[in-house]
């Protein structure tokens, strides 16, 4: 199989097959194009067939490549943990604002999985301590790996902890960031996007998605300074019971923010 038969634009998965060439090959785009009549060698092929297969099973391409770029940083990924996504970003972007205002500010996230929150913070902001936690060993397990790959020689600056949620945290923090899981058992959207492929325990949550958000907020005000903050990621049509739930553990300056499409997907609260 030639490079160009491969890369057929004409065929499904046309940005996937691309990435999947790239990820084979080690070349970059503009390499495959001016070579695009050499050969593939026959594992290669043989490889990008096996992968292909998978991407039409419906797998996801982060799955199969093992990695995920978030915040321009590059995570390992497995099907122990959510593949992060770039909504997630947004809650990065508004707590980073925050947290670079603070003196050496104690910051915690509630379910890390890949460490895509904790190790992107704690890489643009060194001077912050952090602690971030999963019930699941084998997501922390990774997001130790993403730590040494991505933060290198700081990576121990990152405090790992195996817990649901508080039930192993002590002490207090200036900031409390996490994205939960958010979506109701039995949702449809749970059969497409590549969603059946990943933890379901990082998915979805009781009481129509909402029990790890309240459980979260309920709690929050025994573990922060005063001030405090937390930033939660949520469903697009939870906005108004996150904020309702702040209001009445005593949290002011509520404010929510709307994701790239324009859905309500990140609260943030204030702890006075």
């Amino acid at each position: 199989m030639i490079i160009a038969e491969a890369l057929n634009p004409r065929e499904p998965f046309s940005i996937e097959r691309r990435r999947l060439l790239e990820h084979l090959t080690q070349r970059n785009y503009a390499y495959l194009i001016a070579h695009s009549n050499e050969s593939l060698s026959a594992s290669q092929e043989q490889l990008f067939n096996t992968y292909l297969t998978r991407l039409k099973g419906g797998e996801p391409l982060a799955y199969i490549l093992g990695e995920q770029e978030f915040y321009g940083l590059s995570f390992k990924v497995n099907p122990q943990v959510l593949i992060p996504r770039p909504d997630t970003e947004l809650l990065v972007d508004h707590a980073l604002s925050l947290i670079q205002t603070l003196n050496h500010p104690q910051v915690i996230d509630l379910g890390t999985g890949s460490g895509a929150i904790a190790i992107t913070l704690t890489k643009h902001c060194p001077a912050l301590t952090m602690t971030a936690t999963d019930v699941s060993p084998a997501a922390l397990s990774l997001a130790q790996h993403n730590a040494k790959l991505i933060l290198k020689d700081k990576s121990s600056s990152v405090i790992w902890l195996q817990s649901n949620w508080f039930e192993q945290v002590t002490g207090l923090f200036d900031v409390i960031v996490s994205n939960p899981p958010y979506i109701a058992p039995g949702d449809p959207h749970l059969h497409g996007d590549g969603l059946p492929f990943e933890p379901q325990l990082a998915l979805t949550a009781d009481n129509q998605g909402t029990q790890a958000l309240a459980s979260i907020i309920k709690d929050s005000p025994r573990y922060l300074k005063r001030p405090g903050y937390l930033f939660l990621e949520h469903g697009y049509d939870q906005a108004a019971f996150v904020a309702q739930a702040l209001e009445q553990e005593g949290f002011t300056e509520i404010k929510l923010h709307l994701d790239f499409n324009h859905h309500p997907r990140l609260t943030q609260g204030t702890l006075r």
